[in-house]
């Protein structure tokens, strides 16, 4: 079983494109920032694209923006577009049937589980990528980050 790092890098892309308003970053670029290959940029890109959340222009002079004003885009707004909508999976396989945990597992997780997905997506809706970006800033010891 493995986490899912989708949503800490896309955040990471989105910071930097919030530090370069106004010019057009190349994946290549972002993958840079991120140290990973610009495949695995270009494929968060394509989900982050479906969401509305950057544009992108191709050809010599192109690259990606933010489609919005970093402060109105939120951490929500990134983990819904490249995560999956649940946050916790259950067994690949059913379960047992006949053991009775098997039989009630799921449903007693799903409702168990649910305050805390709750709270998690309330708590992601209150960040933005202004945010992240100044936090960044502040722990850097400057106004303008390096993208």
């Amino acid at each position: 079983m493995s986490n899912s790092s989708r949503f800490v890098v896309a955040t990471h892309v989105l910071t930097n494109l919030a530090g370069k308003r106004g010019e057009r970053l190349s994946s290549d670029r972002l993958a840079w920032s991120v140290n990973t290959n610009p495949v695995v940029i270009r494929q968060l890109l394509c989900s982050l694209r479906e969401a509305d959340l950057v544009d992108s222009k191709r050809g010599p002079t192109g690259g990606f923006t933010l489609a919005d004003d970093p402060a109105t885009i939120t951490l929500r707004d990134i983990y819904e577009a490249v995560e999956d909508p649940e946050p916790f999976c259950y067994h690949t396989s059913e379960p047992n049937d006949e053991c009775t945990v098997g039989q009630h597992i799921q449903p007693v997780l799903g409702d168990l589980l649910q305050p805390s997905i709750t709270a998690m997506l309330e708590e992601l809706d209150s960040v933005t990528v202004a945010d992240v970006y100044e936090s960044i800033a502040d722990a850097a010891g400057t106004e303008q980050l390096e993208a």
